[in-house]
């Protein structure tokens, strides 16, 4: 068995574990019995209790990414596109069972990764989109957009409606969700004099 295969084992037991007990002081002693294999290899393989929640937070980025794709390639204009990208981000988050778990039961594990500690997340996200982002904004002309700037925002939008709940709007309803983000897309074209 590879590498590659023994570690993506060794997470898919944290993540069952993780949704039926979340995080407890046996835990790799739990995620070992699930993925059949020994305690030293959890750590040789993932490391410890913030390794694994990092490297199954990481896996999950790169899923998601995954999906997103074809709303990035999606030739739409920039500002339905950025829209969508958003309301699509926030749904999958907000539903996603590992993290809705966490949130609610241990929210001090996961915020500092959304928070004071999400310059990594920041950086995969800016990585994986900023090339898709950049065509887009070419097709509409405006080629002097910093696009890291653009995905940076866009990640704290996305974050905040994860983490934060809304005076306003219910953001579990798509239809409200979009006119939220809508009606914030629409600030930026308020004259500035």
């Amino acid at each position: 068995m590879s590498e590659e295969d023994i570690r993506g084992r060794i997470l898919d037991a944290a993540e069952e574990c993780f949704l039926e007990i979340g995080l407890s002081a046996r835990i790799h002693r739990l995620i070992a019995e699930r993925a059949a294999v020994s305690r030293p290899t959890v750590y040789k393989h993932v490391g410890d209790q913030q390794a694994i929640l990092d490297a199954l937070l990481h896996r999950e980025v790169g899923r998601f990414l995954d999906i997103a794709r074809p709303l990035l390639e999606r030739p739409s204009p920039i500002r339905e596109q950025l829209a969508e990208i958003v309301a699509f981000s926030v749904t999958y988050a907000r539903h996603h069972p590992l993290l809705r778990k966490m949130l609610l039961e241990q929210p001090e594990v996961v915020l500092p990764r959304f928070t004071v500690d999400a310059g990594p997340l920041m950086r995969l996200a800016v990585d994986a989109t900023a090339p898709a982002l950049r065509r887009a904004f070419a097709r509409a002309g405006a080629t002097d957009v910093r696009i890291d700037v653009v995905v940076e925002w866009g990640v704290r939008l996305i974050l905040s409606l994860i983490t934060t709940p809304s005076l306003t709007t219910d953001l579990d309803d798509p239809v409200e969700l979009r006119r939220y983000i809508d009606t914030l897309m629409r600030i930026g074209l308020i004259p500035l004099s």
